[in-house]
């Protein structure tokens, strides 16, 4: 028993008439005579009382009806979800920096197309636990990621530098060793953010612990502290080359090495693909080339 052979039966027992149903339905005559034959072949119960070329609906006919017709039209309603579900839009996780840095011109592109999207814009942390639990399609993050637990792929990436007041001491160089910025009033992000994550790793690789004066959740908030000279900070670069006031800061590299954070592309470990995916995966490449 199939779908096609419910929708036949229930068009026949409607019009008690194959002619008018095979017309309804845009089928030949015998190809509804046969379709009813099988079906009373599988049901091994005749539903239809036949005298010469006319058929009425049977006692067993009107019962196995009424279950056709509540069972199709539960069967449509789940067709019309279905198509539904093509429809709704992409859910995006990003990080703070990559919404900041790019996102809007990926998600315009990505628009454009004629695609939706819902965004959510958190730390990486809370971005990664909602891809976990499958609240989000994917997830566009920085810094440490458990390649146990997610796919990814790395699209760009981004310097991070010291950021120091233009009035402090270290305003005149052009580079600081890691001893020097750990001995600093520290203003940091939360360790909940990729880039805190990205600058602890660093640290840890080099032996060494960051024990910050303050930390936020918010880097505008943070470089604030840095212009009114409480400490120093390690934040994007092009946070700093977009800041309005960026007289008033410097920048300096480490002793040891560019610290830079990559940007991925991240799904849960196995994840299908799908077509809004690639679409969206598409375009995130193609304009971080």
């Amino acid at each position: 028993m199939n779908i096609r052979q419910l929708r036949i039966f229930k068009e026949v027992a409607q019009t008690e008439n194959m002619t008018e149903a095979a017309k309804s339905l845009y089928l030949s005559q015998p190809a509804v005579s046969q379709t009813i034959h099988e079906l009373e072949e599988e049901l091994n119960v005749p539903l239809f009382d036949r005298q010469g070329r006319s058929i009425k609906l049977n006692a067993v006919g009107q019962i196995f009806l009424r279950r056709a017709y509540s069972f199709l039209e539960e069967y449509e309603e789940l067709e019309t979800f279905a198509e539904g579900i093509k429809n709704l839009p992409l859910k995006i996780g990003s990080t703070i920096t990559i919404a900041n840095q790019c996102l809007p011109r990926i998600t315009g592109i990505y628009q454009a197309e004629n695609h939706t999207a819902e965004i959510t814009v958190d730390t990486a942390k809370k971005i990664l636990l909602a891809l976990a639990n499958h609240e989000i399609d994917l997830a566009l993050v920085e810094g440490v990621i458990n390649h146990q637990l997610f796919d990814t792929t790395v699209f760009g990436s981004y310097e991070m530098c010291i950021i120091v007041s233009a009035n402090h001491p270290y305003a005149k160089r052009e580079t600081l060793s890691i001893q020097e910025f750990l001995e600093q009033p520290l203003l940091l992000r939360d360790k909940s953010s990729a880039i805190r994550q990205t600058l602890d790793s660093w640290l840890l690789f080099h032996q060494e612990q960051a024990q910050p004066f303050l930390t936020s959740i918010n880097s505008q908030a943070i470089l604030e502290s840095v212009r009114a000279n409480l400490g120093i900070t390690v934040l994007p670069k092009l946070l700093l080359e977009k800041c309005s006031r960026k007289e008033e800061f410097h920048s300096l590299s480490f002793k040891e090495g560019i610290l830079k954070n990559n940007m991925q592309f991240v799904t849960n470990k196995g994840q299908q693909k799908t077509p809004r995916i690639q679409s969206f995966y598409a375009v995130v490449t193609a304009e971080n080339k």
